[in-house]
């Protein structure tokens, strides 16, 4: 019985420096993030400001990049309807010549296909 008190009073004694540990690197960890808290405070203290900064910047770029891609988009389907204008008056001048490159495409894209499958 004395043997089994000797251990529980070792087993708390441990148990109680392993907590005082515990609470004196906690305690150190806390103070380090007060003081990188602070730091950071100072060296950013006019962040907001410079992140509204930031943010009409962005802004600013993105609408020039919407405005261009609308352009762009615009420019695109005049130049695919003009295309596509040409290659119905090609059809229609000559219907056999379009059959047979319809044909060759398919045949082509039939093998590639077939190829692409067989690997």
């Amino acid at each position: 019985m004395a043997d089994w008190n000797a251990r529980r009073k070792e087993a708390a004694d441990m148990l109680g420096s392993e907590f005082g540990r515990f609470q004196h690197e906690f305690d150190d960890l806390r103070t380090r993030l007060g003081r990188l808290a602070g730091e950071a405070a100072r060296d950013f203290g006019d962040g907001p400001q410079k992140l509204t900064e930031l943010r009409g910047a962005l802004d600013g770029r993105l609408a020039v990049i919407e405005r261009e891609l609308d352009a762009l988009s615009r420019d695109l389907r005049l130049q695919g309807g003009a295309v596509t204008g040409r290659i119905g008056q090609s059809v229609r001048e000559k219907p056999l010549a379009a059959l047979a490159v319809a044909a060759g495409l398919g045949f082509v894209a039939a093998h590639l296909f077939r190829r692409r499958r067989a690997r």
